[in-house]
């Protein structure tokens, strides 16, 4: 085992001992913000130089939710006993490096725009390429997005790496029946889990979050409009 993975697992095994983890989970119809990306894509990355992913939609949606229920994006600071709760949204995201994916941190979502997130992401990207990130491209976020759908997970709890406190789950994306517009139709559908720390979030709190984290999702202008 490289000291690197040792690390890692002793990070996991330490939150695991340490977190009150629970999973809560939402179901969003994501074909528009799909339908968004594919229309846009080759015209934006003309023009900025980036793709047009979603990810950079979950991290807007995401950072949102945050500032809305800043519990969620907090952390209890064990040795003084207090709950420390933060004014700026730092999100992990899963990168691609020669070793494998790791989790590097994109700081002050809050305040970017989709445009500032994706050369953020574009950024990272080109580093884990070639094998470049430094430790503080992967440290210190308050939340973290974990993309188990990139190998066609459906469902499933996340590990949270701290000091966040909760870890946003998505999944892979298939094709529903669903109600649309009061008519049955086939629809791209995702699972969205949500798994925090219950010392620290309760569970009105986690499925609000999710519920807006869904609503951005199904009317991506929302996320555009920042609204």
């Amino acid at each position: 085992v490289s000291s690197v993975r040792a690390r890692v697992n002793q990070r996991l095994k330490d939150a695991q001992n340490t977190l009150a983890l629970i999973t809560t989970f939402q179901e969003a119809d994501v074909t528009d913000s799909i339908k968004l990306s594919s229309k846009y894509n080759e015209v934006y990355k003309k023009a900025n130089g980036t793709q047009l992913g979603l990810l950079s939609f979950f991290i807007k949606a995401s950072a949102a939710g945050l500032m809305d229920i800043p519990a969620v994006n907090a952390v209890i600071d064990d040795a003084a006993g207090e709950i420390v709760y933060r004014d700026y949204v730092d999100i992990s995201v899963p990168i691609a490096t020669p070793r494998g994916p790791v989790s590097c941190t994109i700081r002050n979502c809050e305040s970017l725009s989709i445009k500032e997130i994706e050369k953020a992401l574009s950024t990272l990207m080109e580093k884990g390429r070639k094998d470049q990130l430094a430790v503080s491209d992967m440290c210190d976020a308050s939340f973290n997005i974990v993309d188990s759908g990139a190998v066609g997970g459906m469902l499933g709890t996340n590990f949270i790496n701290p000091p966040a406190s909760a870890a946003l789950g998505t999944n892979a994306v298939s094709k529903r029946a669903a109600v649309y517009g009061g008519k049955v139709a086939v629809r791209d559908m995702m699972y969205l889990s949500l798994t925090y720390d219950h010392r620290l979030v309760d569970g009105r709190e986690a499925a609000t979050f999710l519920g807006s984290v869904r609503d951005k999702l199904e009317d991506p202008s929302r996320i555009m409009l920042e609204c």
